[in-house]
């Protein structure tokens, strides 16, 4: 798993969130795959106060996801996610919850058991498991689920309209802003902190998205090295910090 590529992709699903509804605590977000996108929008649910079921059986991304702090930790049966889950929905406390379970066997124990995510994400480019998404997705949104994409390939027929997408999203709260996605490396950890600090004094205060992003970027991807960051910024912002353009 590129660990360096997850960071920017974190915010950019946080960004994907952030456009759908400012506030996610209590909210249940189920996504399909662990792969780098899958693995940020994890990350992301867990910044913006969701609890996050991610469900993934490649051993290689369970892998990662522990690495990388994804998630904050692996089950290997639905019983033990809902158990996990309604004590944090409850509290309005967030969580990223990985099942390691095939696609469909998934997908049949959340339709079975009654399972109703405010948000329903797929991150799986493989073509074998478009269909029970669709499948998912076909019967999720009629509970009222909005659908997110979080895939480079296309998961339904093109007819079928209801996807919303991580990168059109992202890029549409981004023009209306001025912003572009920079990221920055940093010698120590040190640097990073005052960078973040520096970051932070340019906000404005209602700057919600950002100024949350980086509250919770030091705590939730502290196990990246060397230490990094990526934020939103405009040109202006970036030569007050100092930046190239």
């Amino acid at each position: 798993m590129p660990l360096d590529e997850i960071q920017p992709r974190a915010l950019e699903a946080l960004t994907a969130l952030y456009e759908i509804k400012p506030s996610w605590e209590g909210a249940v977000i189920l996504s399909l795959g662990l792969d780098t996108r899958g693995s940020a929008l994890a990350i992301a649910g867990n910044i913006a106060g969701a609890v996050t079921l991610a469900v993934d059986n490649d051993s290689a991304h369970l892998r990662g996801v522990v690495r990388s702090g994804a998630c904050d930790f692996v089950v290997n049966t639905f019983d033990e996610a809902v158990r996990a889950m309604k004590n944090e929905v409850r509290k309005r406390a967030p969580l990223s919850v990985a099942l390691a379970m095939d696609t469909d066997r998934a997908i049949a124990e959340v339709l079975d058991r009654g399972l109703v995510p405010q948000l329903f994400a797929c991150s799986i480019d493989d073509p074998s498991s478009r269909e029970p998404a669709a499948y998912a997705a076909s019967q999720l949104s009629l509970l009222g689920a909005d659908l997110l994409s979080n895939s480079t390939a296309p998961i339904l027929p093109s007819e079928f309209d209801r996807w919303l997408h991580v990168g059109q999203l992202a890029d549409t709260l981004a023009e209306r802003n001025g912003w572009c996605l920079s990221t920055m490396t940093f010698d120590t950890p040190a640097a990073l902190r005052a960078f973040d600090y520096r970051a932070s004094g340019l906000l404005d205060p209602e700057d919600h998205l950002r100024r949350r992003w980086l509250d919770a970027a030091p705590r939730v991807l502290q196990r990246q090295h060397p230490p990094r960051r990526s934020l939103w910024l405009t040109s202006s912002e970036k030569k007050e910090l100092g930046l190239k353009s």
